[in-house]
Order: C-alpha cells, then sequence, then structure tokens
C-alpha cells in the first residue's frame, strides 16, 4: 500500500531522514520505533505532507503522492493522528468526530460513528462533554477516533502513548489491536518500543534519520543491542 523509496528530509543543514526505505502492505500494522530525535515524527509528517522531502519518493496505492498537498494526501485516504492530539478543545466530542467526516464520501457517517465508539466506548459516554474536559488518556481516544471518522485507507499515528499513565497507555494499545483486527492499514510511531512491538508485525528502528534494523518482534527480541537499548533486558 505505501512504498517509501530513499527519502532524505532536511530542517536547513540538518539531516532529519537519510536515505529511509519502508513499505507498509495493505492491512498490516508496522511500526517505527527510536529514540527521541530519530526522525519518526518527520517521517509521518513527509509522508502526509506536512513536510516535503529534499529527496526520493513516496508512493501510495501505485501513485507518487510526495509532491501532492496534504489535504490532497487525506483525500486519497491517508489519515494523520498527530503528536499531542491537536484536537478542538471548545467543541465537544461528538463535534470533533464529526469534523474527522468532512471529506467522508463512501461510507456511511452513522456507521463509522457505531465503529469509533465500539472501539472507544467512553468516547460515547461523553460525546456531548466538551474535548478540553476530557482526561489526557480519552483526548488520546478522541484524537485517534477522529482519524478513524475519515475511513482512511491508511492510518498514521504520531506517540499515542506519550504523557499518558501506564494503565492508560495498555488500553490504547488494545484499542489500536481492535483497529487492526478491523483491517485498517495503519503505521505507528512510537517511543515506548515494549508497547509498539506487542501490536506491530514489522517493527522499523529509526535511528539518527536511518532504518538501522527492521524485522518482527521475535526477531528484533534475538537482537542484543534490542534487548538492552530498547527493551532493557
Amino acid at each position: 500500500m505505501l512504498e517509501i523509496k530513499k527519502v532524505y528530509h532536511y530542517y536547513g543543514k540538518a539531516k532529519s531522514l537519510e536515505e529511509v526505505n519502508l513499505s507498509v502492505e495493505e492491512e498490516a500494522l508496522d511500526v517505527v520505533i527510536g529514540p527521541n530525535g530519530a526522525g519518526k515524527s518527520t517521517l509521518l509528517r513527509v509522508i502526509s505532507g506536512l513536510e516535503e522531502p529534499d529527496r526520493g519518493k513516496i508512493i501510495f496505492k501505485g501513485v507518487r503522492i510526495d509532491e501532492e498537498k496534504p489535504h490532497i494526501i487525506a483525500r486519497m485516504g491517508i489519515a494523520h493522528c498527530p503528536e499531542r492530539r491537536r484536537l478542538f478543545y471548545d467543541m465537544t466530542v461528538l463535534e470533533n468526530l464529526e469534523l474527522g467526516a468532512y471529506s467522508l464520501k463512501d461510507k456511511n457517517f452513522k456507521e463509522l460513528l457505531e465503529f469509533v465508539f465500539e472501539i472507544f466506548p467512553r468516547l460515547k459516554e461523553r460525546r456531548k462533554q466538551r474535548a478540553g474536559t476530557l482526561s489526557g488518556g480519552e483526548q488520546q481516544m478522541l484524537a485517534i477516533a477522529r482519524s478513524l471518522m475519515s475511513n482512511p485507507k491508511l492510518l498514521l499515528m504520531d506517540e499515542p502513548s506519550l504523557g499518558l499513565a501506564p494503565k492508560i497507555k495498555t488500553s490504547i494499545f488494545e484499542a489500536i489491536g481492535k483497529i487492526k483486527k478491523e483491517g485498517t492499514t495503519a503505521l505507528l510511531v512510537e517511543q515506548d518500543a515494549v508497547l509498539a512491538m506487542q501490536v506491530g508485525e514489522i517493527i522499523h528502528v529509526l535511528e539518527e534519520g536511518k532504518i538501522e534494523m527492521r524485522g518482527t518482534k521475535e526477531q528484533l527480541e534475538k537482537e542484543p543491542r534490542i534487548k538492552k537499548v530498547y527493551l532493557g533486558i
């Protein structure tokens, strides 16, 4: 579904991505792990058009998209759930979800609403509540649910566990597992490698802008450096 070919990105003279090659198969859930400053968020921003790559190609469902504007890429079926949620805090839960469905054409709004409420039942209870009054975990649920309301072909998730308590992190990742089971293709960026590797099919290790390693959970768990740096074993 998604192919990233030899992508480079710079902030001024600083190189943030260097010859990144990555592909995501349809209905897969791939994960990118790495330390702060590795280029994980930049990678998602480049895919969704919020940043332009300096070199390389990004191909989505056979169509090159790295020269397209963000709103065109979104209409093609890529939804970006950003770091730190970026909700409309003065609007209700339901209003945020309605905005997520603004470009919806091919599926009934009520069906999608039932779908996200099934995954995040707490949002149904709080659908008339203002987003700014929700807990951090509930806000993260809403951010993911809003992205799902566009019925995306590919869901990009940036650090969904950021700033959350361990118990809430676990519930968020359980919901991500349900999203995967429903057949939504996803690329997840996450610093919590332990949680990320529990849900990811293929894990890509991004360090200093480069993909240094990739493999399944079982393959990476055998790597001494992964065990020491990311899993604390």
